[in-house]
């Protein structure tokens, strides 16, 4: 399939100072050297301490399999009592809880039932994430791009819920949703943020552990009335007035935490970035004090000592089904508080049954004490598993911006990261200095020529640079414009070393094949082992 890439153009601040520089860990690997110098020249003694966290998201490989059998027979056109006896091999049956296993056959029942009623046929994978609980079960969610739901072009999520017996893993709960399902969430929380309402509830009330416990308009009320004063909405606004939408938190006051990538898609695409709280107070964002690109941090100074500081709590003593609680702004039409399921974490990274769209970056979870124990990350956005990374790692800046006047803060003023980061996308010029006999050598890796018409780029010390501008919808992932080229690669025997929502590292014994979403842009380095 053709991609949708737009444009093709120059590949601008696209430097390879030595291979070497790749050769010493190609899974770190940040093109945003620009973005690097000036975050090593911020004050050491704000340095976030981050050891211990990765962020890499790696699929079970035995469940993933398992998820593509069951959703193949699912989708199947035979009747749906033949696809019910075939997936019998695959139910789950307890030894001691026969309402296990009969909910599991119910379940499964209506699963099927749902399918054939919205008539949902599913040509190919859009992308498929898995998930291990510290209940020793499993999940799987199946995303699919060009499904047909009713004859109409939607995107479809399919969860798999997975429990373990005797036999290893076998199906328990599985579900659908479609995007007009997401969508309609997304409505409901912003009209009940202009009409004043606070309380946006859950889009999925699934548990895990079969507890009673209810999350009641009460218990949100006042977390909400407790922790509203703690969180902000961010904004980039361009010269259009077009804007761009984040959220954030005050570590202490006059010093706000958001994501570092949010924060480089504003000096990107906007002109003006600013704070404001939930009683409608605007303040300007001053520089920055402190940033972690590996751990997606930045923190922010702004022109006022204001705010309430958020209480850190500890995401470790997180336990599965547990609830986080989610203040802020959808689109700057007032503040709402919902809630989603903690499933669990690994090397600081908090997996959780939530849904996030563009404007919940940046936002802090809380606990049920109204503990902030995690901020949103953007690598896996409008599905019903999203990330954050936990704020453990803040404690230590915390404390030692706490004990510092607000005068005694100091910062890298925001104009400094504006000249290194605003630019015309219309001042770009292209060009294309890769040798004819180079191109004719990497253009068979992957079919790149054929899957990625248009290549513009440069070579320099043995690293093929190209760069794309991509257009599309904020709610697809960039890598999917690439997904035949990919396919291509793992046909021809590279295997996948890393990934995340912005970079996958491919490899075989003599390439390393480098796709990264950079701003709009699609970055793809081809380099030498």
């Amino acid at each position: 399939m053709k991609k949708k890439i737009i444009f093709i153009i120059l590949l601008m601040a696209l430097f390879v100072y030595n291979v070497e520089a790749f050769n010493i860990d190609v899974d770190k690997i940040d093109l945003n050297s620009k973005a690097n110098k000036l975050v090593s020249n911020l004050n050491s003694a704000y340095k976030i301490e981050t050891d211990g966290f990765d962020k890499k998201i790696i699929n079970d490989v035995e469940i993933e399999a398992l998820s593509k059998k069951i959703v193949k027979i699912a989708i199947d056109k035979k009747d749906i009592q033949e696809r019910r006896k075939e997936l019998v091999n695959y139910i789950y049956l307890s030894n001691n809880n026969g309402f296990d296993t009969l909910n599991s056959d119910m379940f499964i029942k209506m699963f099927l039932e749902q399918i054939d009623k919205e008539k949902i046929e599913v040509s190919r994978y859009k992308d498929i994430k898995t998930v291990m609980t510290d209940m020793n079960d499993a999940m799987s969610f199946v995303y699919f791009d060009s499904a047909k739901v009713n004859g109409e072009d939607k995107d479809v999520i399919m969860g798999l819920w997975f429990k373990e017996n005797e036999n290893g893993y076998r199906l328990y709960f599985p579900w659908i949703k479609i995007d007009d399902d997401l969508n309609e969430y997304f409505k409901r929380v912003t009209n009940n943020e202009d009409k004043g309402e606070v309380i946006s509830g859950t889009f999925n009330a699934l548990s895990f552990n079969g507890s009673e416990d209810i999350v009641t308009d009460e218990i949100l009320t006042n977390l909400y009335n407790e922790n509203k004063n703690k969180v902000v909405q961010i904004t980039g606004m361009d010269g259009n007035g077009s804007n761009t939408y984040g959220s954030g938190f005050f570590l202490r006051k006059g010093i706000v935490v958001t994501t570092w990538s949010l924060f480089l898609q504003f000096l990107t695409n906007s002109n003006y970035i600013y704070v404001n709280d939930c009683n409608g107070n605007t303040y300007n964002v001053l520089g920055v004090v402190a940033a972690d690109a590996n751990y997606d941090v930045v923190v922010l100074k702004i022109d006022g000592n204001v705010g309430e500081e958020v209480k850190l709590g500890e995401s470790i003593s997180l336990k599965t089904d547990d609830k986080l609680f989610m203040i802020n702004s959808k689109y700057n039409s007032g503040f709402s508080i919902s809630y989603g399921s903690f499933i669990s974490q690994e090397n600081g990274r908090l997996r959780n049954l939530f849904l996030l769209g563009n404007s919940d970056i940046g936002a802090a979870l809380f606990d049920n004490q109204g503990n902030v124990v995690g901020i949103n990350v953007g690598d896996q956005l409008y599905s019903e598993l999203s990330y954050a990374n936990s704020t453990d790692y803040l404690k230590k800046l915390q404390d030692v911006l706490i004990k510092k006047s607000y005068g005694n803060i100091t910062y890298t003023i925001l104009d400094t990261f504006k000249q290194e980061y605003y630019y015309s996308l219309n001042d770009e010029v292209n060009y294309n200095y890769i040798d004819k006999n180079v191109w004719e050598e990497y253009k068979n890796i992957g079919d790149i020529e054929t899957n990625i018409p248009l290549v513009k780029g440069s070579y320099k010390d043995k690293v093929l640079s190209l760069r794309y501008k991509v257009n599309g919808s904020e709610s697809i992932e960039v890598m999917y414009f690439v997904s035949d080229y990919i396919d291509n690669l793992i046909k021809d025997g590279y295997i996948l070393t890393y990934e995340d929502r912005l970079k996958k590292v491919f490899k075989n014994d003599k390439y390393k094949v480098v796709i990264k979403s950079n701003f709009n842009y699609l970055i793809i380095l081809i380099l030498e082992n």
